[in-house]
């Protein structure tokens, strides 16, 4: 009799490479997102070591955080940021990478164009030098933020070390009241369990409110699992997920296609399945939610009241509004 398992679990599972016997594994990645800020330093470490990228093909990159949101035909005007562009331009044309340049009408957030280009699929690892890659866990993928060194990694040799987080499930059930969104449920999270409350775990959402929430509102919740502290945020598949991904330009086609859709609706935690925390909320009480101060876990409902600096429960949070409300 097979053990049941988290969506978390199954994802790490199908990905490692090499155990370790502290616990430490190789994962191999399957999806690699690359910006203008955190690659030049990981493309020169390629040359200076004199190695090659393992996969190009498991690259897309765009400029995204340097890039004007308007009138682009001017150019870019600060100097550091059109250099960051055009040194990522360079880069891509010399290794042959898939780019979507800053003319190029596909190109924008990074985060948004990998769901749209379906090179976001479900049961993939999908990595990317930026903090809110946990985005694109709304399809069932395990996605998270790495660092420089950690890109370069990635670029030659397609794996990772990583230790495997504990697993927290969020379960939101009912239905969500009029005018009330995803961020809403987001921060509502966050003012139950704080900043801090998500450190150490990979997050699923699950629950009626999560289910019934589009493809967009589910990589808004999941972009803010990492406001929570949680290396990654996900959503199990299911038939919105699939339909969301069909037909996208780099979304498996034919016989690949039925494949891929067989194993994507095996992507959701076993019904039995044990998770190291739970956190429970009833979509019914979530109002639209307000921050007061200066962190996401200063947040209240819109008919709350902003607490008072004398009602903190203890003397560091009682500096911490002070600050937040000075």
């Amino acid at each position: 009799m097979t053990t049941p398992r988290t969506l978390y679990d199954k994802l790490w599972d199908d990905h490692v490479v090499h155990q370790e016997a502290d616990g430490t594994a190789l994962i191999y990645i399957d999806r690699h997102l690359v910006h203008e800020v955190t690659s030049p330093q990981a493309f020169e470490g390629l040359k200076l070591s004199g190695r090659k990228m393992w996969r190009a093909s498991t690259v897309l990159a765009t400029p995204d955080h340097n890039v004007p949101t308007c009138d682009r035909a001017a150019g870019i005007v600060d100097p550091v940021s059109r250099t960051q562009v055009e040194t990522l331009d360079a880069n891509c044309a010399e290794l042959g990478l898939n780019e979507f340049r800053m003319s190029d009408h596909r190109q924008g957030i990074v985060h948004v164009i990998g769901p749209e280009q379906g090179f976001t699929l479900p049961g993939v690892t999908l990595v990317c030098g930026d903090s809110h890659t946990s985005t694109h866990g709304a399809f069932a993928a395990l996605a998270f933020g790495i660092g420089t060194s950690e890109v370069e990694h990635v670029m030659a040799t397609q794996c990772l070390w990583q230790k495997k987080s504990q697993s927290m499930l969020v379960r939101v059930d009912g239905a969500l009241p009029i005018g009330v969104t995803a961020k809403d449920i987001a921060l509502a999270i966050i003012g139950r369990i704080g900043t801090a409350g998500g450190t150490g775990y990979a997050i699923e959402f699950g629950g009626e409110a999560i289910r019934a929430l589009s493809m967009e509102g589910r990589m808004t919740l999941c972009n803010m699992a990492i406001e929570a502290g949680a290396r990654a945020g996900m959503v199990a598949a299911d038939e919105k997920t699939i339909a969301y991904v069909e037909g996208r330009p780099q979304a498996p086609k034919g016989a690949a296609w039925e494949q891929a859709v067989v194993y994507w609706r095996t992507l959701h935690s076993d019904p039995d399945a044990g998770f190291d925390a739970l956190i429970e909320l009833n979509a019914a009480d979530i109002k639209p939610q307000v921050t007061w101060g200066t962190s996401p876990e200063m947040v209240l409902s819109v008919d709350g009241q902003v607490p008072n600096p004398v009602d903190a429960p203890n003397a560091v949070k009682k500096t911490d509004w002070e600050r937040a409300l000075a």
